[in-house]
């Protein structure tokens, strides 16, 4: 019954080392939109805060080039997230619908 219950809780042990590993060393996935007014898919990539004010960088597919951006209007839509940006390389507004995470 020892050895039973030795091996119950290395296993256990075991499973939850192999998972937090995978957990904390497993990248974040980026979040995709589109800007409808571009025809152009769009990425925000792990480590943008979006919030309101805030600069962050995205990814546009469709000139294949990274932009940087500061969020003017956050809110969410029946398809996703509606952000609104300036786009500081551009220099003019965009509007992105972001995919529902």
């Amino acid at each position: 019954m020892f050895s039973s219950l030795s091996k119950k809780t290395f296993s256990f042990f075991f499973a939850t080392f192999f998972a937090a590993i995978f957990f904390i060393t497993n990248p974040s996935f980026a979040w995709t939109g589109y800007d409808y007014d571009e025809k152009s898919t769009i990425e925000i990539e792990e480590g943008n805060l979006v919030r309101e004010g805030l600069v962050i960088q995205f990814y546009d597919y469709k000139l294949d080039k990274y932009h940087a951006a500061k969020i003017i209007f956050v809110e969410s839509v029946v398809d996703g997230t509606r952000i609104q940006i300036k786009d500081l390389d551009a220099k003019r507004e965009r509007i992105f619908i972001m995919q529902p995470e």
